[in-house]
């Protein structure tokens, strides 16, 4: 009975994932059509898939997540060393950071096209979440929960510190916020279809 409601189970957690992957990925070609407020669905699947600890989709599905770090990531033992050679973090002081490559189109417009390193060891969900985005305040996970939170899920009537920040710095014409939502949707996507792609049935394998 247990094996039996373990398959109906994981069989439902791979249809939500599926689906959900296929909302993330309208939502982004809808964006690049020019229909920018599909961020906000954007960022409610990738709370979904990634930020409700055990309960997400991804951790459900794949036992062991990992996902590569931002570009210009910082290990700890990296800033151990800095201060054991300059006494004070690298990160000390730190305003803003921008991780990422980004063009433009010459138009007005630009695209977040490198945001992750994927020729560096990738790192467990949590840790990666967890990374730094813009300063020490504002990780992935809660530039994530902010979006889907604050203007997503609810309409408060206050952005909260991390999108009152946030929407005081554009990207040409756009909050930066949006760009960077749409640049980690857009690698969780090609993530998620490489795992599906190496193995369907995908009870076992693991993102790497």
């Amino acid at each position: 009975m247990l094996k039996r409601r373990f398959r109906i189970n994981i069989y439902k957690a791979i249809d939500d994932l599926k689906h959900s992957m296929n909302i993330l990925e309208g939502n982004v070609r809808l964006f690049h059509e020019g229909n920018a407020s599909v961020y906000r669905v954007i960022a409610g699947q990738l709370w979904l898939l990634l930020c409700d600890g055990k309960n997400s989709l991804v951790s459900r599905v794949f036992q062991n997540v990992k996902l590569h770090p931002l570009l210009g990531y910082i290990t700890k033992e990296e800033d151990e060393e800095w201060k054991r050679k300059f006494g004070h973090s690298i990160k000390e002081g730190l305003v803003f950071q921008m991780p990422g490559m980004v063009s433009f189109n010459g138009k007005g417009g630009s695209r977040i096209e490198v945001l992750f390193d994927e020729q560096r060891q990738p790192m467990e969900l949590e840790e990666w979440l967890d990374q730094d985005l813009f300063n020490q305040k504002i990780t992935i996970r809660q530039l994530i929960k902010s979006v889907r939170h604050k203007e997503a899920a609810h309409s408060n009537k206050d952005y909260d510190e991390t999108l009152k920040f946030t929407k005081s710095i554009k990207l040409v014409s756009e909050d930066i916020h949006i760009k960077f939502i749409i640049a980690i949707g857009e690698y969780v996507l090609k993530l998620l279809k490489m795992a599906f792609r190496s193995r369907e049935e995908g009870l076992s394998e693991y993102l790497s």
